[in-house]
């Protein structure tokens, strides 16, 4: 049996370099993709993964890599594009270029690479297309505008995706985790995120995420939607059920700033 090829987008740290991880221990090839510098080539080192420089919001550089990835392995049999960076902050206190960072790096980002590798899996008749969005995709907080409209992009591209890939052997998982305990989750709590607010999903671990993405590419007819644990389902279905409630709710945690 050939040998699988993944490229992980984000591989230095976090949700990235553990999706690398259990990659290359379940046998694959792992591109791993993040910018240049100490912490990609550590990444790759202590995973076995193979590092390559891009920065996700230049097109030449993602279609150099995806290129440069195909030709080391011969093609690419899944993408997962776990790139992101954390935008906190009131809409009217954010300068622009925080809104257009956000968009380049995790909604953009995540449209370039899938067009980058859709030639690939094209020519296989088969790949996975495994986009990185969030809880805050479909449930808005304060303080979280830059992110939490990217992260809406990227539910509604991925379930345009699916569409447009039906009956071509690609599959589309969309994630959408609450809070997970990686430095970007640090990053936004150093930035005055309410601990109250935190807790409305729980923290998870990010190898509950993996797990999860895994059982779902596994099970029949799961649909691309990927809820990682019960509070985020019962969020998802609140918001669905009774947005207006929800809202409520977390306006009255978002005000608070303390345990107390």
């Amino acid at each position: 049996m050939a040998t699988r090829v993944a490229v992980v987008t984000g591989a230095a740290s976090g949700m990235g370099r553990l999706a690398a991880e259990r990659l290359t221990k379940a046998g694959w090839a792992v591109a791993a993709v993040d910018l240049p510098g100490p912490q990609l080539d550590s990444a790759a080192a202590e995973t076995g993964a193979h590092a390559f420089r891009c920065d996700v919001r230049d097109d030449d550089q993602v279609a150099a890599a995806a290129r440069g990835v195909v030709a080391a392995f011969g093609g690419i049999d899944r993408l997962v594009n776990a790139a992101g960076i954390a935008v906190a902050g009131h809409v009217e206190d954010l300068p622009q270029d925080a809104f257009e960072r956000s968009i380049s790096v995790n909604y953009l980002g995540t449209v370039r690479w899938v067009k980058a590798v859709l030639p690939a899996m094209r020519s296989r008749g088969a790949g996975e297309l495994i986009l990185f969005a969030s809880l805050a995709g479909w449930m808005p907080t304060p303080a979280m505008g830059a992110y939490t409209a990217t992260k809406f992009a990227v539910v509604g591209f991925a379930e345009t995706l699916a569409m447009e890939l039906d009956g071509s052997g690609i599959r589309v998982r969309c994630v959408c985790p609450g809070a997970v305990q990686t430095p970007m989750l640090d990053d936004i709590m150093s930035r005055g995120m309410p601990e109250r607010l935190k807790r409305l999903s729980q923290v998870a671990a990010p190898g509950e995420i993996i797990d999860a993405i895994e059982v779902s590419l596994v099970r029949r007819n799961a649909g691309i939607y990927v809820f990682p644990g019960l509070p985020v389902k019962v969020l998802w279905r609140a918001r669905r059920l009774s947005p207006q409630l929800l809202g409520r709710v977390i306006r009255r945690l978002s005000a608070v700033n303390s345990d107390g």
